[in-house]
């Protein structure tokens, strides 16, 4: 409770109070869930309401600012499986990002040979396009060009050029075999068979690395814990006193209702003799 009230209290801080309902709720509509995850973790969640189970629930990926598929939530481990490439399957929103120019200096990861052919030595804009992929998640993708646009199709790099590439990489793998690691190797060769599409039609997804399918849930309960309610008095039994004078009663009111069926029985009669 003292969790939810001070992020809500932050979050309240930069939402207009009408839209508090929407997405900065009080407390008491939710309701708690323990919920154990396929990489074996328990932990508790919040769902808006008690009918909204967890495996129907989405939850933010704060990352890409893009909600996960239903049923899944983030859980990191220190021996989570690498980031696994997967196929782009819609495009979204693009944007332009301003970069200053690079500096001379190659950073420390990167040779200076390949930071001559890379660097921009003047500012540059470049664009980025939100995209989601096969497996559901969202991330970003960079485009070949500010005009490019998903319709364009990739573009491919020439005869001459691919087969340089392939002689390249062959040679890179034959005299460094550690070069790349297999997944790398795996994607470069599904790239170069493709003549080295850009932008490529596959991404790494660094959310597969952290999203975990939710395999088991249990309630909790609410929150803000309700209020019992009051308990009901239960009625005293009758007596059997009562419940005599009550059959007297009955029955005498049964006997004038058959005397004046009687009655109207006879009326009808007379009616039809005549």
């Amino acid at each position: 409770m003292r969790e939810y009230r001070e992020f809500n209290a932050e979050r309240r801080s930069r939402i207009p109070a009408a839209l508090w309902p929407f997405w900065a709720p009080d407390p008491e509509t939710f309701c708690r869930w323990r919920v154990q995850l396929e990489c074996d973790c328990v932990t508790e969640i919040l769902t808006p309401g008690n009918e909204v189970l967890p495996v129907e629930q989405q939850w933010y990926d704060p990352v890409h600012q893009a909600p996960l598929p239903a049923g899944q939530v983030l859980c990191s481990h220190d021996n989570s499986p690498p980031a696994p490439y997967r196929d782009i399957a819609e495009w979204g929103e693009r944007r332009e990002v301003n970069f200053p120019a690079d500096a001379v200096e190659p950073p420390d990861w990167m040779d200076a040979e390949t930071w001559a052919v890379i660097r921009h030595d003047e500012p540059h804009t470049s664009a980025f396009w939100s995209v989601t992929l096969a497996c559901g998640h969202v991330t970003e993708v960079i485009a070949p060009d500010l005009e490019w646009k998903p319709a364009d199709g990739s573009q491919r790099a020439r005869a001459k050029s691919l087969r340089k590439m392939k002689a390249d990489f062959e040679e890179l793998w034959a005299s460094d075999p550690d070069a790349q690691a297999e997944r790398e190797r795996e994607h470069t060769r599904r790239m170069l068979a493709d003549g080295w599409p850009s932008p490529r039609p596959e991404h790494l997804c660094y959310t597969c690395s952290w999203a975990q399918w939710i395999v088991a849930y249990q309630r909790v309960g609410w929150l803000v814990p309700r209020k019992p309610e009051p308990e009901q008095k239960r009625p005293r039994p009758p007596s059997r006193k009562g419940l005599e004078r009550r059959l007297f009663q009955a029955e005498a009111e049964a006997e004038h209702l058959r005397k004046r069926l009687a009655e109207l029985d006879e009326g009808s009669a007379s009616a039809e003799a005549r």
